[in-house]
């Protein structure tokens, strides 16, 4: 039987939460804010960390590179943020004119960086000297999500058209793209059983694709509104999606069946857009956040 149990309500942000990230101490994550703030909250004992930083602009993704000892921040204005953990002082300022930065991921065969922004490129950085390597013009329309897979040396892209393109990762050569939903694409998930891509849309449906033939398996309309995330439950047989309908549901991983939805009706969630989840598999627990400004702690059982 799946239990849900909220364990806590916080309400530090004074704008919508838009990132939810792995955070710097053990057992905690890390949330980026319309309000311009980035903020570290405990999730043990559930209250906010000492750890805060207040950034020129919105911030939109966050990224913690342990065995670097480095943070990196990109905001709604396009700007890259490098803070070096061991002094908590920032080394790397870059203004990127490629609109705001969605998405942060630290590639470690290449030692790059890769970054996917509002005016549809594909940024790759060094990880050493942060100095550009390629920028790659993917889209007319918003990259709102990237996957890595290292395994098969494969990098998934989101498109604000509803196409999902496939690059060699090592190379960023394009192998396929191809219309994954009918609006825009919103995120991209590799499954853990490494047969599946799955994707949420604007179209409010949950994909999944054959990563071999990237032939579509299953069409599921899982939510009322856009689908803004899906975060796998390390640990467990279940994923999670976040939707602009207020909602956060839970799925089979193995089948990919439809197990609970959590609502303001049912569990006191949301009362607004569900834009960001994270797990932490540690303490085996969920984190939601969205345009209501509160961050929700959920533990599964």
């Amino acid at each position: 039987m799946l239990s849900i149990s909220k364990i806590a309500h916080l309400t530090g942000h004074a704008g919508a939460v838009y990132t939810l990230a792995k955070g710097i101490a053990p057992n905690s994550v890390l949330s980026g804010s319309g309000d311009k703030m980035l903020a570290q909250w405990d999730l043990t004992s559930v209250v906010a960390d000492k750890f805060a930083v207040k950034m020129p602009a919105i911030v939109y993704s966050a990224l913690v590179i342990q065995e670097k000892n480095l943070l990196l921040i990109g905001t709604a204005a396009g700007s890259l943020h490098v803070v070096d953990l061991s002094n908590k002082t920032e080394i790397k300022y870059l203004t990127l004119n490629y609109g705001g930065i969605f998405t942060i991921v630290h590639v470690k065969s290449s030692n790059s960086i890769l970054l996917s922004t509002v005016n549809g490129f594909l940024i790759q950085l060094d990880a050493s000297s942060f100095d550009l390597k390629r920028e790659l013009h993917v889209s007319k329309l918003k990259l709102r999500s990237i996957q890595t897979d290292e395994i098969n040396d494969r990098l998934y892209v989101c498109d604000g058209t509803g196409e999902l393109h496939v690059f060699q990762l090592s190379t960023l050569t394009l192998i396929k793209s191809f219309q994954s939903h009918t609006q825009s694409c919103n995120v991209v998930k590799l499954h853990p059983n490494g047969k599946y891509i799955l994707t949420g849309g604007k179209d409010a449906h949950l994909n999944m694709f054959d990563i071999n033939t990237f032939e579509l398996v299953k069409s599921i309309p899982a939510h009322n509104f856009a689908i803004y995330d899906i975060c796998f439950l390390e640990g467990t047989n279940y994923f999670a999606t976040a939707s602009r309908d207020k909602t956060i549901k839970l799925w089979d991983a193995e089948s990919v069946e439809f197990l609970v939805r959590i609502n303001k009706e049912t569990h006191q969630s949301h009362t607004h857009s569900v834009n960001t989840l994270y797990w932490d598999k540690e303490c085996k627990r969920l984190v939601s956040a969205g345009d209501d400004r509160a961050i929700m702690i959920w533990e599964i059982k």
